[in-house]
């Protein structure tokens, strides 16, 4: 008797910024990577990222049928330095037409694939212009080839005048497109939604350490940081943890190694004794972090997962255009936690909502629908 072998499943196309790493790309990475392994196992997923060979190690676990490439990554990248419609021309005309040796097969690979699914995340803005090229490249798929185009969770300010309009474009001619914050959908006319980090809450990986960890808790991060800045979140830092320590263990995370980890010694000259979380260890054992400690935080998804545990927590505002539109949707969602400034941090009185859990249970279940509608059976 003669059995019929069933033809492989097309993969699916996820596109990230993992592979720095940064705790909070790689986690946005990991929780759709976990959702597909547990709910559409048999599916190969490509993942495209900056950094492919680091994203191997860093989401071994994740997929059993997980591949790794940089096709669009390399196609954005190499726009850098042209203005966004000749960048823009140049991505739809290598999608669509190829001719060039290093891109022609991975973009004959993606003409295959059942999606495309730009996860969610901060890197589609007017900071980093050669990443828009992503958007047309995409779109330009979705309308010659048929690629199904989703993007979720993203946030997209700041953007230019020029960059508002072309993404506004691009966007809506998204099959989905989901914004993080009021601020980016509004900007280009789309839906608002939330952080795809929710996400993380549907699915069965442990999030948080079991250590007993320290009750005082720092991310100050080493990007986006000017030497006059530095020394200011230097002094406020201090001078919080002198203030709500008092005695009390003190916790310091590498988000972005080894950027995040210039305060170590700074904080060390001033006699302030440090439990230095490297990069490695929280993405292996876990994030250490619990109700009643208290965060000092530059950094998003901290906030985020800090804030979903119970933890009390401020929020430093390091860019009016980027970190505070990304802290101030976490606010709007209820954290309770402060926003200051770097000349205020150092007084801050850490704060929570308690009504915060619930609402991180409501979004994860949304965030499970959307995906459900994205990847159905």
């Amino acid at each position: 008797m003669l059995h019929r072998r069933r033809a492989p499943a097309r993969p699916y196309y996820l596109v990230s910024a993992a592979g720095l790493p940064n705790y909070g790309d790689e986690i946005l990475t990991r929780v759709w990577l976990d959702w597909l392994a547990k709910n559409r196992p048999n599916t190969p997923v490509w993942l495209d990222c900056p950094e492919p060979g680091r994203a191997n190690h860093l989401f071994a676990d994740a997929h059993p049928l997980l591949r790794t490439t940089n096709t669009l990554w390399h196609l954005a990248f190499s726009s850098k330095g042209l203005e966004l419609n000749e960048a823009a021309s140049r991505a739809e005309q290598l999608v669509s037409s190829l001719g060039s040796p290093r891109f022609d097969l991975g973009l004959l690979d993606l003409r295959q694939m059942q999606s495309v699914h730009l996860l969610g995340g901060g890197y589609l803005n007017s900071i980093w212009p050669e990443h828009l090229a992503l958007l047309p490249a995409v779109v330009t798929l979705k309308k010659l080839f048929g690629v199904p185009a989703f993007a979720t969770g993203q946030g997209l300010m700041p953007l230019d005048d020029e960059a508002r309009q072309r993404v506004s474009e691009w966007a809506n001619a998204f099959d989905v497109f989901e914004t993080r914050d009021e601020a980016s959908a509004a900007a280009v006319g789309v839906g608002a939604g939330f952080d795809d980090a929710f996400l993380a809450f549907a699915n069965d990986r442990m999030l948080y350490s079991n250590e007993d960890a320290p009750e005082v808790m720092l991310v100050i991060q080493g990007d986006f940081m000017s030497p006059d800045a530095a020394e200011d979140t230097v002094d406020a830092v201090e001078a919080f943890v002198r203030r709500r320590a008092k005695g009390h263990r003190v916790g310091l995370i590498e988000s972005i190694p080894p950027d995040d980890a210039w305060i170590l010694h700074r904080l060390g000259e001033r006699g302030i004794d440090v439990e230095f979380y490297p990069f490695s260890r929280i993405w292996k054992e876990g994030l250490p972090a619990r109700a009643g400690q208290e965060w000092l935080t530059t950094r998003f998804h901290f906030h985020l997962l800090a804030a979903a545990v119970g933890a009390h927590g401020a929020a430093i505002e390091l860019h009016p255009e980027y970190y505070a539109v990304k802290h101030g949707s976490l606010r709007s969602l209820g954290t309770g936690w402060a926003q200051p400034s770097i000349a205020d941090a150092g007084n801050v009185v850490p704060a929570a909502s308690k009504a915060f859990a619930h609402t991180v249970r409501e979004l994860s279940r949304r965030k499970a629908s959307l995906a459900r509608s994205l990847y159905p059976r």
